[in-house]
Parts: structure tokens; sequence; C-alpha cells
């Protein structure tokens, strides 16, 4: 489809006031509108942190939305300081076009990091290559860290938890509502994330209160069947920053609403023993009572049985090498090695690092080395590089195959399932970052290098096969957003993407080329045998 782009400075009306927008042109001189920083709720500053969001005041005049506004506070990686700000409720949308025959579909994206860190904004993850195809990109900033995911048991203090979740929530609705004043089709929104931002998607689709607000959903790289979280942790912000008194909730959050923002989200809470196990602090919650607005009152798990969601397709998928950016630094850094000696509950899938004591978990730890490795504490060497990353790639596809299966199980409706594993020389570029070109494989995010314009993206000669991946891989997102069907005209003359069956399981695989593959990985029984162990249902 050709489109005229007559308009350099386009204006729409939202439910909320005008935006101002701005013509760009993308990566290889693909043109699309970009508004940025298009506020869904009030600014959750003051007495409204830590709260829900809230609705807020319609502007009158025109409201610039030509360049981002600031990520939601949080400490940058790799800079280690602290940046952003607590008024960060904005949105950002990308339009091939603001007018064509039938509206378009969209796809919302939801960010990874950890849940305490990232960045929703083009400056980020440029939608470039989205902007070649006819859709509508949409990318939604949210409370991270304790600012996003505090949560207290007292209702009176009206904090159950999930703020960042229903900041997400909440810009679901304004999309939907709007959606048609940008040439969308509201009837046809898929929410995407990678990561933390993958699990935030699985909790959104096994929650009650998301339906009806997106279509179809596609999760990289992140999956979560339950929702552990260490105990207390409000107090132990507290008493971090100073406070000397009781662990009563009100005081707890009298306290914090007075702390210095940059110092709720910098603390470090981590006991040398935690640290060892690597994980993760505030994150979403099974809030500790029902609201009219409670995102999650049980786990994901519990949850998807009998979700709305059962009944809308999903892509999911993730990288063939993905642990390998658990192990940056064992190869140079003695210290790392030395965990992975000391602490040997550090190999275990998140849902066994939480769910039981410390001796089962050593001895689940200890297992997993022997098993993989024929060895483990002082045993252990750098030589054990390439296997200790496999438990961890392991750890990614047994979450992820917990999820296919409870789809068996439960749902009616399309399951798609891919492997990335195109291991390029110079393109996997969180590879290259943090382990260095002469590391070869395909590592937790190198997958989003081929749908965005990173930070570090460069321009490719066209001839190159990872020139041809990004559109293969753009096109088939798109083509499910808009048909519930992977299968692009540019893909499938190539392959036949089939979603997954009760038989044996296939995978496509997206390397130098789409191959549909039986997928096989048999370690993932002794992964079965863990949880089995330590009482934790599959599914």
């Amino acid at each position: 489809m050709s489109f005229e782009y007559g308009e350099t400075s386009p204006v729409v009306q939202t439910t909320h006031g005008k935006v101002r927008g701005t013509l760009l042109k993308g990566l290889y001189d693909d043109q699309f509108y970009a508004f940025d920083g298009i506020p869904y709720a009030a600014p959750p500053l003051g007495p409204l942190r830590f709260k829900e969001p809230n609705d807020f005041e319609p502007w009158r005049g025109i409201r610039d939305c030509s360049k981002p506004l600031s990520k939601c506070l949080q400490v940058s990686s790799p800079s280690n300081l602290v940046e952003g700000s607590e008024d960060c409720l904005y949105l950002n949308i990308s339009a091939k076009t603001l007018h064509s025959e039938r509206p378009l579909p969209l796809m919302v994206y939801i960010h990874g990091g950890i849940f305490i860190r990232g960045d929703s904004s083009r400056r980020a993850w440029g939608p470039d290559y989205f902007m070649r195809e006819d859709v509508i990109h949409v990318s939604i900033g949210h409370r991270l860290g304790p600012l996003g995911f505090l949560s207290f048991a007292d209702p009176s203090l009206k904090i159950p938890g999930n703020a960042g979740l229903k900041d997400i929530i909440m810009a679901l609705r304004w999309i939907k509502a709007n959606a048609g004043n940008f040439n969308g089709d509201p009837e046809r929104i898929t929410l995407f994330g990678h990561s933390s931002g993958s699990m935030m998607v699985q909790m959104l689709l096994a929650s009650p209160r998301t339906e009806g607000l997106f279509h179809k959903a596609i999760l990289m790289a992140g999956f979560s069947m339950e929702l552990n979280r260490l105990p207390h942790l409000e107090y132990r912000l507290a008493k971090h920053l100073g406070y000397e008194g009781e662990n009563v909730d009100s005081q707890v959050l009298e306290f914090l609403l007075k702390a210095d923002p940059k110092l709720l989200v910098s603390a470090d809470l981590f006991t040398p023993e935690e640290k060892g196990h690597d994980l993760m602090l505030f994150k979403p919650s099974i809030e500790s009572y029902a609201t009219p607005n409670a995102v999650l009152l049980a786990d994901p798990k519990e949850l998807q049985r009998n979700t709305w969601s059962n009944r809308i397709p999903i892509i999911l998928g993730a990288n063939k090498d993905e642990g390998l950016l658990s192990v940056v630094g064992l190869k140079t850094d003695p210290k790392v090695l030395q965990n992975f000696q000391e602490y040997p509950e550090r190999v275990l899938p998140p849902s066994l690092k939480y769910g039981s004591d410390s001796a089962q978990k050593r001895e689940m730890g200890l297992k997993l080395l022997e098993y993989f490795c024929k060895a483990h504490g002082e045993q252990l060497k750098v030589e054990h590089f390439d296997v200790i990353t496999e438990i961890f790639t392991h750890n990614t596809f047994h979450s992820l195959d917990r999820l296919i299966q409870a789809r068996l199980a439960y749902c009616q409706a399309p399951t798609y399932f891919y492997r990335f594993d195109f291991d390029s020389p110079d393109f996997n570029l969180y590879r290259v970052r943090f382990l260095g070109k002469e590391q070869r494989g395909v590592t937790h995010v190198d997958e989003l290098g081929y749908i965005y314009v990173l930070p570090a993206t460069f321009k490719l000669d066209k001839s190159r096969a990872e020139f041809s991946t990004i559109w293969r891989m753009v096109s088939m997102f798109v083509h499910f957003a808009a048909t519930s069907d992977p299968n692009s005209p540019l893909t499938k003359p190539l392959v036949d993407w089939k979603p997954v069956g009760s038989g044996a399981r296939k995978v496509l695989s997206i390397s130098e080329e789409l191959k549909f593959i039986p997928f096989s990985m048999p370690k993932l029984k002794f992964h079965d045998n863990l949880f089995d162990q330590a009482g934790v249902a599959l599914f």
C-alpha cells in the first residue's frame, strides 16, 4: 500500500484533548507518524505514589507529542545512575498512516528490564521496522520497582499492589477508546512483551480484569506460572532508608511516602545469600485482599485454568542460548564462578528458588549441577561455562513448556511456538555487548535487534541474511496481529507455521532460513522431576 504523507505535524483529537505528532523516517527510509509522550493517567505523585493509577483532567489547546518524555524512575543499566521521573505514565504511538481504506491493527509493547528498569520509548526500541507494514505500534511507560510493585496487606491504605500492572490496564483502556482516532482498529489489538514484559503479558492474559482489552498476545522469552516474592520487603526497604519503627503498614507507608524517590529505586536490600540466589525484588504479586480493580488474586497457573484468554491465539518463544546472559563474567571474573560454587541454588528456575526452604533449595541446586555438569562446588570450573549456560537456557524453556502444556489442557485457540536461532557474528547486539564478539550464540534479548532499532543497531547491507530475517519476523508478527495467523505473504512460501498440537512438539526455527522442526530438549524431564520433588504442580 502506498501512502501520501502531506502533513509533517499532524494533529489528532483524543478522548482527553488534541495531540500533535511528527513525521519521521525510519532507518531504511520508511515514513511514519510518531506521537510520543501522550498521558494516559494522572501523574502518580505525592499521596498518589504507590496507588493504582487515576484518570486525569482533559487539557485545552494542542499538546506537543513530537518527542519522547522521561522513562520511569530507575537505576539505569549500564550507567548505574538513577534516571527518569516518577511522572511517567505516558504512551507512545507510531502509525504507518493516519488514513487508509481499512483501519490498521495495533501492536502494544511492554518492555522488559526485570521489573525495575527499561524505557518504553523509541530511544530504546525504535519501531522503524514495523513501520514498513500496515500497523500501529504503541508502547506503554509504567511504574517500576517499589514505585510499581510495593504492596500493603492493610486494606485501609488502598495499596494492594500491582500498580505497575494497573498502569498497563489503564493504558489499554485508553488505547481501546482512542484507537479509531489514530486510524486503528479497536477490535484488533495485540499485546506483546519481552522478558519481564512478557511475564506481565502472561499475567494480564490470566487476569479477569483485561477481557476485551486485547485480542491476541505474543510472549517473548519471559514466563512465570507463579508470583513468588520475598516477605516484608516494604519494611526492609523502610529500615534500609532509616526507618526505626515497627513493621506496621500505616507507619511504614507514611515513612516511604516522604522518602526521596531516587533512594527508593536505588536501595539494595539483598543479603549476600539472596544475591547468590539471583532473586528479583519488587515485582507483581498476589494481592492480599480483593478490590474492584484487583488484577491477580491467585497465581497465573491457577487463573490460567479458566481465564477468558484461553479463547484467544498466542505466539510464544525464546532464544536458542537464553542462558548466556546469566553467565556473563564467568570466564573473566573469579567472583562469578565462586558464586556458583558457593550457592548451587543460583542455577534453579525462579519458581523453585522462592518456593522451598534453604536446605531443599541447596539440595535441588546440587542435583541440577550434578546432572548437567557432573560436578558442583569446588569442582565447578570455567570449563563448565557451556553447560551452566545450558542449565539457564533449560530454565527458560521449561517455564515456556509449562505454559504450552497449560494452553493445550485448557484453551480453545491456537498457540504458535518459535525458537530464535540466528547466530549472527555482529548483529546479535546483546551478546556482543555483554560477552564480546568472540563468544557465539543467541542470548536473551538478541531477537529484539531483529524487530526494533536499538541504540547499537547499524544499517545492514540488503544482501545479508540478517536483513531478510528482520522483514520475515516483523511480517509474521504483524500478519498475526492483523489476522490471527502468522503465515504472512512473505513467509508462507518458505514455511507453514502450524500451531502446537497434542503430539510431538514442533517449533518454528527462525534463523538464516525459516524451518518448522521437531522440538527436542530431553533434559527438560529432569526439571519436571525437580518440580515434582518440590511439590510444585507444572500447570
